[in-house]
């Protein structure tokens, strides 16, 4: 049988093209059925023969192209850090207009310098 796209007539005939007897027999018996019930289905009402293998084979594909989630097992073993709780930790960088200029630090210095420090500490309990 060649490959490649089907002619119009084979796309829509299940007993030539197996990926829509599969689909006929997906939607006949719902998502969730087994392969050897999708086997049986298509043999019954297809006449045609298919393994169990590339029935889910099939059924996964077309599970995927349908966006419906996959049915494997999540991987075993301890989970992964969560990155977002790192980041999280760490002091944000000051934005511009947070950071105090250069000119305010020089005039505290030197008000450190003038009243010294227990005097500049007084200074500051009086703004708070």
């Amino acid at each position: 049988m060649p490959r490649g796209r089907p002619n119009a007539d084979q796309a829509a005939d299940p007993r030539t093209n197996k990926m829509e007897a599969v689909r006929q027999a997906m939607s006949a018996l719902g998502d969730d059925a087994s392969p050897s019930a999708i086997q049986k289905y298509i043999k019954d009402n297809f006449d045609v023969d298919m393994t169990t293998n590339m029935i889910s084979s099939y059924k996964s594909t077309i599970r995927e192209k349908a966006g419906l989630p996959s049915r494997r097992r999540k991987k075993r073993g301890r989970p992964k850090k969560a990155v977002a709780a790192t980041t999280a930790a760490a002091p944000a960088p000051a934005s511009s207009h947070d950071a105090v200029p250069w000119k305010d630090i020089r005039t505290i210095k030197e008000l450190a310098g003038r009243l010294g420090k227990k005097g500049l500490r007084d200074l500051v309990e009086l703004l708070d």
